[in-house]
């Protein structure tokens, strides 16, 4: 009978898995690569809950601001795409009587953008990678 070693049957090990010292590379990479994806992702929500905050309180200062300003329109335009169920016009909560329109932007705006950022952290936390123990 052949007599096997401590390095043939470690060999056996390592041809068992294909690439095996590939796979350990690759996890770093990939956990780089989740990180600046999950940062991309919370970046893209703060500026739009940014967007929705700019727009409420130009709503709430439109007595004092340009609505023929290219900016405000600009603003108001995606903040009313982004906004969902959260409208200004629609939205969840509808006010009347003085400065209607304004309570309406503020309120509902606020709340998308509320939403927009716990959204954005909950997305962003689940595809940052697991927290390494350090040895």
């Amino acid at each position: 009978m052949a007599r096997t070693t401590e390095s043939d049957s470690t060999s056996d090990r390592s041809s068992d898995e294909p690439f095996p010292r590939k796979r350990q590379r690759s996890r770093p990479a990939l956990d780089t690569y989740r990180d600046q994806i999950a940062k991309v992702v919370r970046v893209v929500f703060i500026l739009l809950a940014l967007v929705l905050a700019v727009g409420a309180f130009l709503v709430a200062v439109r007595d004092n601001v340009s609505s023929d300003n290219a900016l405000v329109k600009f603003i108001w335009n995606v903040a009313d795409a982004i906004d969902g169920p959260f409208s200004r016009d629609n939205g969840i909560f509808t006010f009347h009587g003085k400065n209607a329109e304004t309570k309406d932007a503020v309120v509902n705006w606020g709340i998308a953008a509320i939403f927009y950022l716990v959204v954005g952290n909950i997305i962003s936390r689940l595809l940052r990678p697991p927290a390494r123990k350090k040895r």
